[in-house]
């Protein structure tokens, strides 16, 4: 098999590891909104293939590496590819973290999920989508935009752990969900900074560029 035919077969990876990794972001928050604690143990579940996904992915780019000496956009992709791979294995286990507060849920039925929760929830999963397209695009443009979307996040993060600052100091019987909403916020938050390094990974992929710790962007 020649280079460009295994590129193209780490693509096809990638984007599946991708794919797989969004989908357990999603469980992990719908098993929250719903209680429900099966949906719960499949996405612990399914990180242990994602792990071993990302660990072949990786032998996979080092074997190319060692066969092929690329050069140029071709080393480029691959050096990308390791890190988008890297980023994507952090972001599952971020979904797994989630997923694990799915007992407190249960044990607090007339608990919902806090609006702006919900909405970085939306927005973390909208930012990965992004970065698939861009990624299968080469599209910079979009790259970008999952960039300025961190904003998004981290402004939420901030609401949430002020929100529930306030109501414990108020009421000491909210602690624990400070607790745990704001961890579930944190995570979302280290998730969608692991998700702005894949769009800027992509950028460097495209042409060269480093725009991480770019102000200008």
């Amino acid at each position: 098999m020649n280079l460009p035919d295994r590129i193209q077969d780490l693509n096809y990876n990638l984007l599946k590891l991708s794919s797989l990794v969004e989908t357990n972001i999603k469980d992990a928050f719908s098993a929250i909104e719903k209680k429900d604690l099966d949906k719960s143990k499949t996405v612990v579940n399914v990180d242990s293939k994602i792990n071993m996904m990302e660990v072949e992915i990786e032998k996979e780019v080092n074997e190319i590496i060692e066969k092929f000496h690329p050069t140029d956009s071709d080393l480029r992709y691959l050096l990308a590819a390791l890190k988008i791979n890297n980023e994507l294995e952090r972001i599952g286990d971020y979904a797994t973290n989630i997923a694990r507060n799915t007992q407190f849920m249960v044990e607090h039925p007339d608990l919902e999920l806090p609006d702006v929760l919900a909405h970085s929830a939306e927005t973390l999963t909208s930012m990965l989508n992004k970065a698939i397209n861009a990624f299968i695009l080469s599209n910079e443009q979009t790259a970008l935009d999952v960039i300025e979307m961190d904003d998004i996040i981290d402004k939420n993060n901030r609401e949430i752990f002020s929100i529930f600052k306030e109501k414990t100091i108020s009421n000491p019987a909210f602690l624990r969900q400070f607790i745990v909403f704001t961890n579930i916020s944190r995570y979302v938050e280290r998730a969608a900074d692991h998700t702005t390094n894949i769009a800027e990974d992509i950028i460097f992929q495209i042409n060269g560029k480093i725009v991480r710790h770019d102000e200008t962007i």
